[in-house]
């Protein structure tokens, strides 16, 4: 009796391993973390820095316009830039309609500076922590696959100390590939090591929705925002504390 009882317990065991070895790969933005102030950090800097005649409230609101405009062309277009590339440029667009000109070492200053500014305004979402922790207990292989860069990533990730829960950092600036390209899915699954039926995408981007059906991920939506994409994902919540569940049903 004892006997089968440990062969059934074994067998459960064995099943359960199997079932979350599925590799899981992390987004950042909008799904660990938000930046909260960020547009208006940016104009606090260039106002102060470059004497610009407009208040902080208007040129927040510029960047915020230009940032998203610049950013969505770019993944509607399929054309890769790094973070602080896009930083640059989004500067760029500013100080021109201001006719101030920059020479390529102050465009070099403020791409780093704004970037040191996405990570000083991260905030981390309150459910990841706890997260986080039951999908490490459970051995459940995670990396983080994102349109940030590498340095970024990891300077967010050691700031509130969970960095040590993943396995690597998959992100654009290192594969020359932006999200929703098929190319930077691929190299996920190679630095994991693992076949697309072992992959699962959670993330709080649209752009992983689309890239993710087009590559042929499953993907978990974590729907922050309250968006309505027009492409479906496999699985869509509002907290990262479902998770576990899901994937113990994948």
């Amino acid at each position: 009796m004892n006997y089968w009882y440990c062969s059934v317990t074994f067998i459960f065991h064995s099943i359960d391993r199997e079932v979350i070895m599925r590799t899981l790969f992390f987004e950042v933005m909008n799904t660990l973390i938000r930046n909260v102030g960020f547009e208006e950090e940016v104009a606090k800097l260039l106002k102060a820095e470059l004497n610009l005649r407009i208040s902080i409230e208007e040129l927040s609101s510029k960047i915020k316009h230009e940032w998203s405009g610049k950013y969505n062309t770019l993944v509607s277009k399929g054309i890769y830039r790094s973070i602080r590339q896009l930083a640059k440029e989004v500067v760029l667009s500013i100080v021109k309609h201001h006719m101030v000109s920059l020479s390529p070492q102050e465009i070099d200053y403020f791409g780093n500076a704004v970037s040191s500014i996405i990570v000083e305004t991260a905030e981390l979402y309150n459910d990841v922590i706890d997260t986080i922790e039951k999908l490490n207990q459970i051995e459940a292989p995670m990396y983080i696959l994102t349109n940030l860069d590498n340095d970024i990533v990891k300077k967010i990730l050691l700031k509130y100390g969970i960095l040590r829960y993943f396995k690597g950092v998959i992100s654009s600036d290192l594969t020359r590939a932006g999200k929703p390209s098929v190319k930077i899915f691929q190299a996920a699954l190679n630095r994991a090591k693992v076949s697309k039926d072992k992959g699962l995408i959670i993330s709080g981007l649209v752009e992983d929705i689309i890239g993710a059906k087009l590559f042929g991920l499953k993907i978990i939506f974590i729907n922050r925002l309250g968006l309505k994409p027009t492409v479906q994902p496999d699985y869509e919540v509002d907290s990262l504390t479902k998770i576990p569940e899901i994937i113990s049903k994948v």
